[in-house]
C-alpha cells in the first residue's frame, strides 16, 4: 500500500515538472543543485548544521500544515501517519546525507524524532470553522491571509508569543521573524477564482499595488511589536531586524507578482511554484534578493498583462 502511495507521488512530481517547461525544468533542477551544494556546505560546520537543519524542519513543518490531502490519507488508510513519515524522511534524504557524511549523528536522531512529531500536527481540521477575532480584524480583500490564518493561527499566536517574551535574547526575534516570513509564502499559493478579481473592480495597476500594500500592511503590523521589542534590549545592533524585516517583505512582494505572473484561475501554476522557490531561497540566502529584485520586475510587467486579459475594463 506504501508503495503505490509513493508511486502516485513520483507520477505526480513528474506531471508538475512535465507542465513547467524544459526552460523552467532545467532552472530548477539548477537550483535545486544549488541549494544542496549550499546544505552540504553548511553542514559541516556548527552553528550552522543546527540552523541548516532547523531551516529544513521548518520546511517539512509547513509542508505538513498546508497539505490538503491529509483527510483523504486518513480515511482510506490505516496507516496514514506511516505514509506521511515516509514522505517527509524521502524529503530529508539530502540533510541526513549531509548529517551522517559529517558523524552529526545526534542531530540525525533529533531529526528523526522531531519528524515523528511533525507528523501528528494536525491544525487544519481542528481550526477550520474558527472565526477568531484575529481573523475579523483581517480586511475581507485579503482572503488569502484570512484562509492562511486559519490554517496556522495558533502556530502564528505561538511563534509571535514566544520571540516577544523571549526578545532579551539576541537570536530569539530574528529567528521569529524568519519564521513569520515563511508564513506568507504559502498564502499565496493558488491562484483565486476570476470573480474574485473582478470583485475588486480595480485596474491592473491599482490591483496588483492593493495586494502588495495589504501584504505590506498585514505583516507590518504582525512585525513591528517583535522589532520594537528587539531594539528595547539590543539597540546597538537595530540593523539586524530592520533589515531582516525588508529582506522578507521584498520575498513576499515577489510571490505575490509571481503568482499573478502566472495567475490560473483558481488552481496551482507550475512556473509559479517552481519561481516561487527563489522567493524562498531569498529569506534563507540574501545571496539570491538582486535576482528577486530583477524578477520583480519582470514579473510586474508580466502580470500587468496577464491580468489585462480581465481588468481591461477597469483600466
Amino acid at each position: 500500500m506504501i508503495q503505490s502511495i509513493l508511486k502516485i507521488r513520483f507520477k505526480q512530481i513528474f506531471r508538475a515538472t512535465k507542465g513547467i517547461g524544459l526552460i523552467r525544468y532545467i532552472f530548477l533542477i539548477s537550483l535545486l543543485g544549488f541549494l544542496a551544494f549550499v546544505l552540504f556546505k553548511q553542514t559541516a560546520v556548527l552553528p550552522n548544521s543546527f540552523v541548516a537543519t532547523g531551516i529544513y524542519l521548518i520546511i517539512i513543518l509547513l509542508i505538513q500544515i498546508n497539505r490538503t490531502d491529509k483527510r483523504f490519507l486518513k480515511f482510506h488508510f490505516n496507516n496514514f501517519k506511516l505514509i506521511l513519515l515516509i514522505e517527509y524522511l524521502l524529503l530529508l534524504i539530502p540533510l541526513f546525507i549531509c548529517l551522517i557524511y559529517y558523524l552529526l549523528w545526534t542531530l540525525v536522531i533529533l531529526v528523526i524524532a522531531l519528524t515523528l512529531l511533525i507528523v501528528y500536527i494536525d491544525f487544519k481540521h481542528r481550526q477550520k470553522s474558527l472565526n477568531t477575532f484575529i481573523q475579523r480584524l483581517i480586511p475581507s480583500s485579503s482572503f488569502e491571509w484570512k484562509s492562511g490564518v486559519r490554517k496556522t493561527l495558533f502556530l502564528i499566536i505561538a511563534f509571535w508569543i514566544i520571540g516577544l517574551f523571549t526578545s532579551f535574547f539576541i537570536v530569539s526575534v530574528p529567528i521569529v521573524l524568519f519564521v513569520l516570513g515563511l508564513f506568507p509564502l504559502s498564502f499565496y499559493d493558488k491562484g483565486e477564482p476570476i470573480h474574485m478579481i473582478l470583485s475588486f473592480e480595480m485596474g491592473t495597476n491599482k490591483f496588483l499595488f492593493h495586494k502588495i500594500k495589504m501584504q505590506l500592511a498585514l505583516y507590518t503590523i504582525l512585525s513591528i511589536p517583535l522589532i520594537i521589542a528587539f531594539l528595547i534590549f539590543h539597540l546597538d545592533k537595530w540593523y539586524i531586524p530592520i533589515i531582516e524585516f525588508i529582506v522578507l517583505s521584498t520575498s513576499h512582494i515577489y510571490i505575490i507578482l509571481t503568482k499573478y505572473a502566472f495567475y490560473q484561475s483558481n488552481s496551482k501554476s507550475g512556473g509559479a511554484m517552481a519561481f516561487s522557490l527563489i522567493g524562498a531561497m531569498g529569506i534563507i540566502m540574501p545571496v539570491f534578493i538582486p535576482l528577486i529584485w530583477l524578477l520583480s520586475i519582470r514579473f510586474y510587467f508580466k502580470s500587468r498583462k496577464n491580468l489585462n486579459f480581465y481588468l481591461n475594463d477597469y483600466n
